[in-house]
């Protein structure tokens, strides 16, 4: 097992071993001032990966002669690494900390860029377990080492099937554009059917999930808002791979010669119980209507990604007016996408915020046990 060395701008409390998320696995032992992440490996779900990961613990532990004083790990009662933690301090005597998947990611960025003090951060994938109960991932905190503060999110949207929407983005599609016209089923359904290609029975399927709360968790996260937006516009229905909608929502953009100042959807804010409220619904309602209006597919996503930039910018100034906090750090799987990643930096900049990606570890999951560590141990 391969792992990166590096030195902490904390000094550890008590020696920590996290053990990550789900998928992209990865280990961290912290000691002191120093930690030590492994590579990531595959989905916990899978035995073989399991085995790789409980055998990966082992002989890190012995190689670098640490016994952990706290085993860290993700809030999701389910995860293979989260039971594994509970079993394993149970039978050494250790405490278990479970830390909140996105500010884990948050916490990650910052030690990566060995940041001091507090922080903007700006957490966006796929999934999480949030600490309300629902699916986190279009997440803004602010705060520090000695605790984040969700400041800001996506609107909550029913996931009608639960995980099956991950590798079905219809799904998604269909549950943004049931947000706004479920008071217009005709042309819902119209929506939905020439666009996904779905039968109207499967549209009533997934209305009466969503009204009666079966098997329809909320979520906020900023990947399953792709997912849907790819679906929707017709370039992604059911996903072969991890991230496929997303992926290819950025690849036909590439090469489209309009400046990021053109063309884009709007997000409305409001505040909720002291937290920023981002709004999709304009957004959606801007698809569709250019949908109606014949606009080509990389038109949508051009206009698309420009909102989701223009949204982070503006509810980065919203924070820093409110917190006073100038430091931006970006983490999780969505900013992967190098559209993103590369316009976002530059604007919040010209708006004079220092901005902070990863450089040691991975933006992914494969990177979240850094987090861990460093929040259960300082």
């Amino acid at each position: 097992m391969n792992y990166t060395e590096m030195i902490l701008p904390y000094r550890m409390k008590r020696a920590v071993l996290a053990l990550g998320a789900q998928s992209k696995s990865a280990i961290c032992f912290a000691k002191d001032n120093f930690a030590w992440v492994s590579d990531f490996g595959g989905d916990l779900s899978d035995l073989e990966n399991f085995k790789r990961f409980e055998g990966g613990i082992k002989k890190l532990q012995k190689k670098l002669k640490i016994k952990p004083g706290i085993v860290a790990c993700d809030l999701h009662p389910e995860y293979a690494a989260t039971k594994y933690a509970d079993n394993f301090a149970k039978s050494k005597g250790y405490i278990v900390k479970r830390i909140q998947h996105h500010e884990a990611h948050i916490a990650s960025c910052a030690v990566d860029n060995n940041i001091k003090g507090r922080v903007i951060g700006v957490a966006f994938d796929g999934t999480g377990f949030g600490r309300d109960g629902n699916i986190w991932g279009g997440e803004f905190f602010v705060g520090s080492m000695k605790g984040f503060k969700r400041a800001a999110h996506l609107k909550y949207i029913p996931m009608p099937g639960g995980e099956a929407c991950i590798k079905e983005p219809w799904r998604m599609a269909f549950s943004y554009l049931y947000g706004i016209y479920r008071g217009n089923m005709k042309l819902l359904r119209s929506l939905f059917q020439f666009r996904l290609e779905q039968s109207v029975s499967r549209s009533d399927m997934l209305s009466q999930m969503i009204d009666k709360k079966i098997n329809a968790p909320l979520a906020s996260s900023m990947g399953r808002l792709f997912d849907g937006v790819s679906a929707l516009i017709g370039i992604c229905g059911f996903a072969r791979y991890e991230g496929e909608a997303a992926i290819r929502l950025e690849e036909i953009i590439q090469g489209v010669k309009h400046p990021i100042a053109e063309g884009k959807y709007n997000f409305k804010y409001k505040n909720e119980n002291d937290v920023v409220l981002i709004d999709w619904e304009p957004v959606i309602g801007g698809i569709v209507k250019d949908l109606k209006n014949d606009f080509k597919q990389s038109e949508i996503s051009l206009k698309f990604h420009n909102a989701i930039c223009d949204m982070i910018k503006d509810v980065c100034k919203l924070l820093r007016k409110k917190y006073k906090i100038n430091k931006v750090c970006f983490s999780g799987g969505v900013f992967q996408n190098k559209y993103l990643s590369r316009n976002i930096k530059p604007m919040l900049e010209d708006e004079g915020f220092n901005i902070y990606v990863h450089k040691n570890i991975p933006t992914h999951d494969g990177g979240i046990s850094l987090g861990q560590a460093v929040l259960a141990g300082v």
